[in-house]
């Protein structure tokens, strides 16, 4: 199997997009991904993979908190600015800190600030475990959707 057919397989899976954030060392981090999941509910764990090659990957390992910003239908130029390495992914967004410094997304759909629980090797993925200790949840929006290589809503 050629790892582009994998990538199609698995692109038929329609999924929820989110940007990944956290705040190490006086810097902001982010990243967008959609291989966020929820893992178990007691305690409430969720699970998210990072590659092994990307800049982001040591600030992710050495914080202790972390939040999941789940974006809402009319973010998709968010999630394409996170898609994007650069030096400062934070400016021109409209964000703020929450009560352990990850940095909220304002007008995301939900907010989950995490605790990280555990880190696993994946592959050519770290996975990531967070324990869930506080989120926000804006009922008023829908979800930004990614499916088969475009980016979709529920309308």
């Amino acid at each position: 199997m050629q790892i582009s057919e994998f990538k199609d397989a698995v692109g038929k899976f329609p999924t929820g997009v989110c940007v990944i954030s956290t705040y190490v060392n006086n810097k902001l981090w982010g990243f967008t991904a959609n291989s966020f999941v929820s893992v178990s509910l007691s305690p409430p764990l969720i699970s998210f993979c990072l590659d092994k090659s990307s800049g982001s990957l040591n600030a992710f390992k050495e914080t202790v908190f972390f939040a999941i910003n789940i974006l809402s239908s009319n973010q998709e130029e968010i999630s394409k600015h996170f898609a994007h390495s650069s030096t400062d992914k934070f400016i021109g967004i409209n964000y703020s800190l929450s009560q352990f410094q990850t940095p909220h997304i304002h007008d995301s759909i939900s907010f989950l600030e995490c605790k990280k629980y555990e880190m696993i090797d994946g592959g050519d993925h770290i996975i990531f475990m967070g324990e869930v200790v506080s989120v926000q949840v804006d009922e008023t929006k829908t979800p930004l959707l990614y499916y088969a290589k475009a980016y979709r809503d529920m309308k």
